[in-house]
């Protein structure tokens, strides 16, 4: 079974709300011989915080990537893992302080000397279980596998704060599923399976203020 097959076996993610939700502060003010008031929208201005701000070598790591005001970018990134040809795994969040806005592949390290794009699958399933994404990224048997490299990006994901969210909170953690559930391959294809690699999986936490 090629990598592709593997990979898709983790079919089970995410449903989430399709709206955002802007915090709006009103004030008062009187002055004179009349009043004038004044009111204002703010949305909270979010940023990724790492746990793993430098990655080791063999592992795949989430990294802060461009934010804006309430958008930010998660990369999913892969430092040192010789032979990487693909990976299935999934990433776990809180529905009710975070939007997950898409996934995003056109930098993807995968994309390296790949001229025919049917070589390639990305997906990012989010419509079945809430605060859960499937994601696949991988190359497609029997394209080359890449060797061990500096951190690059695998696939990069947008999040929206639907409200505040201080730091090092629960509500803000976004982190990778169970063990059982994340898989590295190594594009060889034995029986039900591919050559799996041994990495080290590391997270973080979203912040808005």
């Amino acid at each position: 079974m090629n990598p592709h097959r593997t990979m898709t076996r983790f079919a089970a993610t995410a449903l989430v709300a399709a709206a955002y939700l802007a915090m709006t502060v009103a004030s008062v003010g009187c002055g004179g011989g009349g009043n004038d008031t004044t009111t204002s929208s703010t949305a909270p201005v979010a940023i990724f915080t790492a746990d793993t701000p430098t990655p080791a070598n063999g592992s795949v790591t989430l990294l802060q990537g461009t934010t804006s005001g309430a958008s930010v970018n998660v990369r999913v990134t892969v430092t040192q893992v010789a032979n990487f040809f693909g990976a299935g795994f999934r990433i776990t969040y809180d529905p009710t302080a975070l939007l997950f806005n898409g996934m995003d592949h056109s930098t993807s390290l995968l994309n390296a000397g790949i001229t025919d794009t049917s070589q390639l699958y990305f997906s990012a399933d989010s419509a079945n279980h809430p605060g859960e994404i499937v994601i696949t990224a991988t190359r497609l048997y029997p394209a080359t596998p890449l060797p061990a490299a500096p951190t690059a990006d695998l696939v990069i994901l947008n999040f929206v704060a639907r409200l505040a969210i201080a730091p090092n909170v629960a509500v803000g953690r976004l982190d990778f599923g169970a063990p059982a559930n994340n898989q590295v391959c190594d594009g060889t294809v034995s029986g039900t399976g591919c050559g799996a690699i041994t990495v080290t999986w590391s997270g973080g936490g979203v912040s808005a203020q």
